[in-house]
């Protein structure tokens, strides 16, 4: 017993450094598991499962009152079913009807006076829109009065051709004039009366003349009388009446019937060219019916019709020119306006739509933002398909009667974006 004690005393010593060894094995071990890399998937799973933890919810309420609604200019409307077609949307502008178009030219040289009219400006037709000095008015002019005078002598000529041969019949009466004579003297006075309808046609022509060129019937007056000359003044009038589109003259420029001046169109009706890809020309025919919007009119759409389709492409963009004509009372669409142009190419089904302008891109994704209460908006990510106008399909993700913020939606995206990044901000 006392060997055994003491062999068990004596070992006990021996065991110590054993047991240090050990513990500092596993403390090493532990030390070195964790700075060791870690396996891919599970570092990859702790990313995720923190990168859920640490996601910020997008369809949380965003809450604003009411007063700040009204001063933002928030505005909703509620998502309807309405009946849609397939359409085609491109770009257009408008121009004038080139069928309604004038270009003004001067029917003579001359020196210009006035010019009446500036671009932009209403005229009615047969309207003044230049004064100038006619060159080749007082030309004719002058030609006019030595017509004038040409006349008084036919007429004289003729007046005493026509005594002699009243005297001629009276010989020939009494014998004293043969008949040879009196024919003779006859066929002086049809000479002189044939001069005299020459001049007379000769004055008629240069007195229309002078008239187109603008001439008053009282210049023409005073000529007859031999007074002076007066100053030689034309216009150059409307053709139609229009809108001015340009002016090419300026007071003291010389002016020839070859150079244009001014041109007129009248804005009743106008042109919209747009542009249609290759693989949509099949769809679309003259005749049709054409949509047109412009930004300058919310919530308004103008009718028209597809006039031509253009037989040569683009060899740039791969797109054929379409012409439409629109009705355009008042004037209100203008000359190089941009317009969004939709060609319906199949019959209306029943869609739930939107105002286009409710949609919002958030990170790619179309999103509207849905009033939930008075003060609460929820953002919802959603599916569009076509677009008319100014409404848009909904495939996904709205349903009818749910209200949509259609203005100041802007506002609702920035407190969205500010709030995410305030909750990623603390989170860090």
């Amino acid at each position: 017993m006392q060997d055994t004690e003491h062999t068990s005393r004596s070992n006990s010593p021996r065991r110590w450094p054993l047991v240090l060894a050990a513990t500092a094995l596993v403390i090493v071990a532990a030390v070195w598991f964790r700075a060791s890399p870690q396996n891919p998937d599970t570092a990859e799973n702790g990313e995720a499962a923190e990168a859920a933890e640490n996601e910020v919810d997008p369809s949380a309420p965003i809450e604003i009152e009411p007063e700040m609604q009204r001063i933002a200019g928030i505005v909703v409307e509620a998502a309807r079913t309405q009946e849609l077609s397939e359409t085609i949307q491109t770009t257009a502008v408008v121009g004038p009807d080139e069928s309604r178009v004038a270009r003004v030219r001067p029917l003579a040289d001359g020196r210009v006076l006035q010019v009446s009219v500036r671009v932009g400006d209403h005229v009615a037709n047969g309207q003044s829109l230049l004064t100038y000095d006619s060159i080749t008015a007082g030309e004719l002019f002058s030609d006019y009065r030595t017509a004038l005078a040409s006349l008084e002598r036919a007429n004289a000529a003729a007046e005493a051709q026509r005594r002699s041969v009243e005297r001629a019949d009276k010989l020939v009466e009494l014998g004293g004039v043969a008949r040879g004579e009196r024919e003779r003297r006859g066929a002086e006075l049809q000479s002189s009366i044939a001069e005299v309808n020459s001049a007379k046609a000769t004055l008629s022509n240069l007195e229309q003349k002078l008239r187109r060129l603008g001439i008053s019937q009282d210049a023409l007056a005073a000529a007859k009388t031999g007074g002076d000359l007066p100053p030689m003044r034309s216009s150059v009038t409307a053709p139609i009446a229009g809108v001015v589109l340009e002016v090419h003259a300026a007071p003291g420029e010389l002016i020839s019937p070859d150079r244009e001046l001014f041109v007129v169109a009248d804005l009743s009706r106008v042109w919209l060219q747009g542009d249609v890809y290759q693989k949509d020309i099949a769809k679309i025919r003259v005749g049709q019916t054409a949509i047109v919007t412009v930004d300058t009119y919310p919530g308004e759409s103008f009718s028209g019709r597809v006039t031509h389709i253009s037989d040569v492409l683009d060899p740039n963009s791969r797109t054929a020119k379409v012409r439409c004509e629109v009705l355009n009372p008042g004037t209100r669409l203008k000359v190089q306006m941009f317009a969004t142009l939709a060609l319906p190419t199949s019959a209306p089904r029943p869609v739930l739509v939107v105002a286009s302008d409710a949609i919002q891109d958030i990170d790619g994704t179309p999103t509207v933002f849905v009033r939930v209460d008075e003060e609460h908006f929820v953002a919802r990510p959603i599916k569009v398909g076509a677009t008319v106008g100014r409404l848009t399909e909904v495939s996904e993700g709205l349903k009818a009667d749910e209200e949509v913020v259609t203005k100041g939606a802007l506002m609702l995206k920035s407190r969205l974006k500010l709030r995410v990044e305030e909750e990623e901000g603390e989170e860090k």
